[in-house]
Parts: structure tokens; C-alpha cells; sequence
């Protein structure tokens, strides 16, 4: 191989080594995101109840049940606690961490696929390289 092939292959693999990395860091966002949404879901938690007055001890979201049956959050914790840890920005959260998920599966995919194309290259070159000696 010449020597501007080989500057090409070097910076195909970086580029590709690059876009790997840049996959782990979104989809290591998107990792933490889900933590966060699975702390908020499972661990107890406590909700104020105002100016000089004692706040309440909620359930956890995932595990809640003051019957024999659960029936819902709301009954079985009160309002307070439903209040406090509503649906909706745990939703939102979920939806924010899908585009860094997907978008940081994609760029590793395609690094992986990058440096894996570029290390066949070179076995293929190697390979017509002995068979030409």
C-alpha cells in the first residue's frame, strides 16, 4: 500500500473509532436517563405539604399496595403522592431519552461496522500481498 492510502485508512479507522465513541456517550445518556426514571419509580419518597407542616412518606411508585389489592396509586397513597411523582414527567423522560438511545445505537453501529470494513481491507491486502510473493 502507498503512503496516501495507508493516511486514508488510518483516519477511516479513526473516523470510525470516533463514531463509536460518540455512540457510547449517547447511549450512556440515554442509560442514565433510565436510572434516574427507575429511581423515581421504585424508591419510597417524601412530599411536602407546605409552609410548617410535616411532610407526607409516599410509596414507591412500582410498589404500592395498602389493601389486598392494589387498586391505584392515588387511592392507596393519597393525592399528595400522586401529585408528586405524576406520570407525566416520567413519560417525558422516557420519550427525551429515546432520541440519544437510538441516535447512540446508530453511530456505534456504524463505527463498529467502519473499523471492522477497514480491518478486512487490510486482511484482503495482506492476503494478495502473499500471494504475490
Amino acid at each position: 500500500m502507498n503512503s496516501l492510502a495507508q493516511v486514508y485508512d488510518r483516519e477511516f479507522r479513526i473516523r470510525g473509532l470516533r463514531q463509536q465513541g460518540w455512540g457510547r456517550g449517547l447511549i450512556a445518556v440515554a442509560v442514565l436517563i433510565w436510572l434516574w426514571l427507575g429511581y423515581l419509580l421504585v424508591f419510597p419518597f417524601s412530599a411536602d405539604q407546605g409552609a410548617n407542616r410535616k411532610a407526607v412518606e409516599c410509596e414507591s411508585r412500582a410498589f404500592h399496595q395498602n389493601g389486598r389489592y392494589a387498586v391505584t396509586y392515588a387511592r392507596d397513597t393519597g393525592e399528595r403522592c400522586d401529585a408528586e411523582r405524576d406520570w407525566g414527567p416520567i413519560t417525558a423522560g422516557l420519550l427525551l431519552s429515546l432520541p440519544f438511545a437510538v441516535l447512540g445505537t446508530g453511530l456505534y453501529v456504524a463505527g463498529a461496522c467502519t473499523v471492522r470494513t477497514a480491518a478486512y481491507v487490510a486482511d484482503i491486502a495482506r492476503l494478495n500481498l502473499t500471494q504475490e510473493t
